[in-house]
């Protein structure tokens, strides 16, 4: 559904098992519970896309059809912004291109 383009140390992108749409289901449900009205990504997020594996960050699609990174707290609650920390990638194009730069710091 995606088809961004990201390295192997991503996981779950355009993957449909019953194991990833489970994490994608909690990663989801714990986001709507961590973004407040003051967030810039509140009632944004429709997906998580992928999830990456040396760190909490996931990989979302927002409902103008663009993606962002976000960091969860797994906090459980209600956060202050700037929690979760996000960052907005743009297109799918943008996207791949942000995150390829972003890696590099890992």
């Amino acid at each position: 559904m995606s088809s961004l383009e990201l390295s192997d140390r991503w996981s779950g992108l355009d993957e449909s098992t019953d194991q990833v749409e489970a994490s994608r289901a909690r990663i989801l449900a714990e986001l709507h519970r961590e973004l407040g009205e003051s967030h810039e990504l509140f009632d944004q997020v429709v997906r998580v896309e992928a999830f990456f594996e040396a760190s909490d960050d996931v990989i979302v699609s927002l409902v103008d059809h663009t993606f962002a990174l976000v960091h969860p707290t797994y906090s459980g609650r209600r956060e202050t912004p700037p929690w979760p920390l996000a960052r907005r990638l743009g297109t799918r194009a943008e996207a791949s291109v942000a995150i390829a730069r972003w890696e590099c710091d890992w």
